[in-house]
């Protein structure tokens, strides 16, 4: 049995809320919420605190079980329904970092290597990483991201001196118009904290774990937003590909070290790969889910390559995954949020009914 510790489930939560984010987010929230873009964080994690609540509530009412065990268990031939939803909701979501991912390796790092190369080797090394198991990477998860954030807030702090504080202002120019925009760009990133319920039951998860891992990446996501609008402007930064990036390449400690992007983005590539290694494994547990005679850690590889060539078939650039998240939004509500409300206030109504029966029994 594999085992996972609890601090290597905050740290899944934490990579898998915000490393694929730091790419382009900042530039779609700023580009249109403008200086109330702030606004959208704090907000939708209040929203997820709620309904976190309402999931540990349910999976203690089952102890054992995760989302998708219920589902399928409770709720039969509908529930393998909703599983397979889960299975291209995350498909799709998997090839859009794999895309990203690989659109910003060969744009920054590799530009004369084909990006189908850089792709292949990104998926290769999430299929080895996700046939050895959660545990490989939970492992993975806390040896890369705590460095990651370290950086990322020290790099942050060297901004201080460039920062212009009144790129934050005027508060409410176009009344609630702006922030709803902000909020609705940040139910992408926030909102997938949800995955948490979705890969472990409450042996492993708790209520605690998640309001860690939630409240830390809303954190690091708000740090990094408001980094970039006072550095590059929200006007400057919403027309940049990548404003992280260019915020970091801002910094210049001495003449000899005038590339502090490099370790900063050397340490973000793991992030990512472990994102699209989460997302894989847990597709190949809700497959298994629904087809009980396939083993997860065998058709792993297979998910892989499909993952691939769906990616390259779906997304021909990243500007076009950039496209497909200004509406990826409606998804989370409907996925992350409208349907694990319903189902698991099903699931406790039947929880409840079925002590009342047994206690009129008795």
């Amino acid at each position: 049995m594999e085992i996972t510790s609890s601090r290597q489930i905050v740290i899944i939560g934490l990579c898998y809320v915000f490393s694929a984010t730091l790419v382009t987010w900042p530039g779609q929230i700023l580009r249109l919420a403008r200086q109330d873009a702030w606004i959208g964080v704090p907000v939708c994690a209040l929203v997820m605190l709620a309904i976190l609540w309402l999931v540990n509530r349910t999976l203690h009412a089952h102890p054992g079980k995760d989302l998708l065990t219920l589902f399928v268990e409770r709720y039969g031939w509908f529930g393998k329904c909703l599983v397979a939803g889960y299975v291209l909701v995350l498909s799709l979501d998997m090839a859009k970092d794999m895309r990203l991912g690989t659109d910003f390796v060969n744009v920054v790092f590799l530009p004369r290597t084909p990006a189908i190369l850089i792709a292949v080797l990104i998926v290769a090394t999430c299929v080895f990483m996700v046939r050895g198991g959660i545990e490989i990477v939970g492992r993975m998860a806390e040896l890369y991201i705590p460095l990651f954030i370290v950086v990322a807030l020290c790099a942050g702090l060297l901004l201080i001196p460039d920062l212009s504080w009144q790129y934050l202002q005027p508060f409410f120019e176009k009344g609630v118009i702006r922030p709803m925009i902000g909020i609705w760009y940040a139910l992408d990133p926030i909102g997938n904290i949800m995955i948490l319920p979705l890969m472990f039951s409450n042996r492993h998860y708790t209520f605690r774990q998640s309001c860690i891992a939630l409240l830390v990446s809303c954190g690091f996501l708000e740090f990094v937003l408001i980094i970039c609008q006072l550095n590059l402007s929200s006007t400057l930064a919403g027309h940049f590909m990548y404003p992280a990036y260019e915020a970091v390449r801002e910094i210049r400690l001495t003449d000899f070290l005038d590339r502090f992007d490099l370790p900063i983005v050397g340490l973000w590539l793991p992030t990512i790969v472990i994102k699209i290694g989460i997302n894989l494994y847990v597709i190949c547990s809700a497959l298994q889910r629904i087809w009980p005679a396939a083993d997860a850690r065998t058709i792993v590889p297979a998910v892989g390559a499909w993952i691939l060539v769906f990616g390259f078939w779906a997304f021909h650039t990243s500007v076009e995954v950039i496209s497909v998240n200004d509406v990826w939004p409606s998804m989370v509500i409907l996925w992350w949020i409208v349907i694990p409300v319903l189902a698991c206030t099903g699931l406790l109504l039947m929880a409840r009914m079925q002590r009342s029966r047994s206690m009129h029994a008795s």
